[in-house]
């Protein structure tokens, strides 16, 4: 993925990109990117999005992500050089086998097309 890809990512989510600082502060959102297919100016990806938040429940980590659902289901984000379509995807709490820490993870559909010069 490139570089200002990542960056309109990180801006619009406000999710780090691929691992948190370690001085984030809980909840904090983490996304990674895999592209599936290129087909002629139209990049499909798979987006995935995970809320961290030490906690003895998940309701925050989750209104968190309904959240970001909201924002990214069916979302056309226009920017200088991309429009950036998204849909949202299966979702699921992760366990950790540190009891206080709380896992959510979406995985959302993604679609890049570049914008032409």
């Amino acid at each position: 993925m490139n570089s200002e890809l990542k960056r309109e990512l990180e801006i619009f989510t406000g999710a780090y990109y691929e691992e948190a600082p370690g001085e984030a502060e809980y909840p904090y959102m983490v996304f990674s990117v895999q592209r599936l297919s290129d087909d002629e100016g139209k990049l499909s990806y798979s987006l995935e999005v995970d809320v961290w938040d030490q906690n003895e429940y998940y309701s925050r980590a989750e209104s968190m992500m309904d959240a970001l659902e909201k924002k990214l289901h069916r979302c056309n984000h226009m920017s200088d050089k991309f429009l950036i379509r998204i849909f949202r995807g299966r979702r699921q709490n992760i366990p950790d086998p540190d009891k206080t820490i709380k896992r959510v993870r979406e995985q959302f559909e993604m679609q890049v097309f570049e914008k032409e010069d």
